[in-house]
């Protein structure tokens, strides 16, 4: 998954199309949705596309009409640069801005291309059609340029695709895993995830298990209950512990399970510390001499 900054088309030996979309998925290609239209006349985008042509950005979301893009000429090698950041509320404050961030999410970028520019040639008569014109019905690409960045939320410095699918990947920071960075890692559940900011890195947060396990997960009535343990001794937070070992229980490990118990003086985090108890069912007798 990337934010798509902008897009750079080169066309080759043919005109660029007169009607087209540009459009995106962030499925992996499952499903598309528009991202700019690109119309030969202002009534081309009102029939076409529903939209008003060349109107002023005013959401971080807005979805244009421009008609910039689809005159005859140049015949050759004209291009479309399109910009997805540049001129939008959010620009100049992208980090903060959820909607633009969402807006500029995409895993696969589609040009459904609807018409060919043809110079009006479809309206002249075969025997009358100049070849120069005519051999240019066609569509011709020499180069596309994609500038953007991975989505990792602010905790990965670095994405790259140094890995055996060769795909780009956050090289996630401060205790994050998943492709985008958007989960706590196992064990550092303490905090609920939260994205970086500029200002915090909101970094996940270890859970207290006494070293009695190796999970958690983050339970928000924990939390406001004030009932577990941080690594610090500080009753913050909501991490709970998953799969307690060494015959031990609790939000944090820290008691022993059902039939054991731990002697005093023992550690709550020593790993053989609750022991079972036994319980005896031998009656002393008395007996006169």
């Amino acid at each position: 998954l990337f934010q798509v900054a902008y897009i750079l088309i080169k066309f080759a030996n043919s005109p660029r199309p007169d009607l087209w979309v540009l459009e995106r998925s962030v499925d992996f290609g499952s499903t598309y949705s528009p991202w700019q239209y690109f119309a030969h006349s202002k009534v081309d985008c009102l029939e076409q596309f529903g939209q008003e042509a060349n109107r002023a950005i005013t959401r971080d979301d807005d979805v244009l009409c421009t008609t910039d893009y689809s005159r005859i000429v140049p015949l050759e090698n004209g291009e479309v640069v399109v910009s997805l950041i540049n001129g939008r509320p959010g620009a100049k404050n992208f980090t903060f801005s959820h909607t633009l961030r969402e807006f500029t999410k995409a895993t696969n970028i589609r040009l459904r291309f609807l018409r060919t520019n043809t110079l009006l040639g479809h309206l002249i008569s075969k025997a009358q059609r100049d070849p120069t014109v005519t051999r240019r019905y066609y569509y011709s690409i020499k180069d596309i340029s994609i500038g953007g960045q991975c989505v990792c939320n602010g905790h990965a410095e670095v994405c790259s695709a140094n890995n055996p699918e060769k795909l780009f990947r956050c090289e996630c920071q401060h205790h994050t895993c998943g492709e985008t960075c958007d989960r706590c890692c196992a064990g550092y559940n303490q905090r609920h995830w939260r994205p970086a900011t500029r200002e915090q890195s909101n970094e996940c947060e270890a859970c207290n298990c006494h070293g009695h396990a190796i999970d958690c997960y983050y339970d928000p009535e924990v939390e406001r209950q004030q009932a577990s343990l941080n690594s610090q001794g500080i009753y913050a937070g909501g991490g709970v512990c998953i799969d307690c070992q060494h015959n031990t229980a609790g939000v944090n490990c820290e008691k022993c399970a059902k039939g054991y118990y731990r002697p005093y003086g023992v550690p709550v985090h020593a790993p053989d510390g609750c022991i079972r108890k036994f319980h005896s069912n031998l009656v002393c007798l008395n007996f006169r001499e």
